[in-house]
């Protein structure tokens, strides 16, 4: 063979091997394009996965967030609930409370009206007969000068405590009827124990004493010994609208008006403001 055969034959070689080789290298590109476009799609779709269990776990913790912001608001509106129900428990108590005070009140006031018709009655029946010594009831002489009717020795029996004391003049008053001698046990009452709580309701009965017996300038200057030693005692609003009473009975409407006034400017939530405001509204 010629040598330029053999160079012509090898330089066929040399481009078949090329060729060959290009071959190779672009199955391989594709190959590689194509495993980088799976993992491509492999990546998209575990970030989609990703996001779609980070979404539901955030709606998640979203919602249960929401049921608890719910839960805590219904709770403290049972809260709420609860104490104004038990602040209207309390207001309830106290209205009852003083409900029951003044049909106390209101009972103590008939029961004195009616031993003073019944004092006035046995003076009159008295008189009649001629037998004034022997009726056990305060006489003239008794109601006008305000002396008491019984001595110390026998208001107060020896080893005799506070709340017995005030007890039996209690029922004096209002059981026996007998506004004297009643009003002479808790005058004793006072002199004896006057830093005891029951002091003020025994000024007090003083004060109802007098009012019962139509001494009504008596009676106010005994209520206003209550309400200037008292301050703030419940009991004091009851006396003074009991002394705007008096007042209104000797004819002075002006200061009965204007007792009723302060009653309801110091005592609003008591059951004394409420009568004070229903004699004003009916002048």
């Amino acid at each position: 063979m010629s040598c330029l055969k053999r160079i012509g034959l090898l330089c066929v070689c040399l481009m078949l091997s090329g060729c060959l080789v290009t071959q190779q290298d672009l199955q391989m590109q594709r190959d590689l394009l194509e495993t980088k476009r799976r993992l491509d799609e492999a990546e998209r779709g575990l970030r989609e996965l990703q996001a779609d269990l980070a979404g539901g776990v955030r709606a998640h913790v979203e919602t249960l967030a929401r049921n608890q912001a719910d839960f805590q608001a219904e709770l403290d509106g049972v809260r709420v609930d609860l104490q104004s129900n038990q602040g209207r428990s309390g207001e309830q108590a106290r209205i009852n409370d003083d409900l029951r005070q003044d049909l106390s009140l209101l009972r103590d006031e008939l029961s004195l009206q009616l031993a003073d018709h019944d004092q006035r009655l046995a003076q009159l029946e008295s008189r009649g007969a001629g037998v004034a010594a022997s009726i056990p009831v305060a006489t003239d002489s008794v109601v006008q000068g305000g002396s008491q009717a019984l001595t110390p020795d026998q208001a107060s029996p020896a080893g005799e405590s506070a709340p017995e004391l005030y007890d039996r003049a209690l029922r004096r008053i209002r059981n026996d009827q007998a506004l004297a001698d009643g009003r002479s046990l808790m005058e004793l009452f006072l002199k004896r124990y006057p830093a005891d709580p029951l002091a003020v309701n025994a000024a007090y009965w003083v004060g109802e004493t007098y009012y019962a017996e139509k001494m009504y300038d008596k009676a106010i200057l005994q209520f206003e010994d209550v309400i200037q030693k008292y301050g703030a005692h419940p009991k004091v609003a009851s006396a003074m609208l009991k002394q705007s009473f008096a007042f209104e009975a000797l004819g002075d409407k002006a200061s009965s008006h204007l007792l009723q006034q302060r009653v309801i400017e110091r005592f609003p939530l008591s059951e004394e403001a409420v009568r004070a405001k229903e004699k004003l509204q009916s002048r």
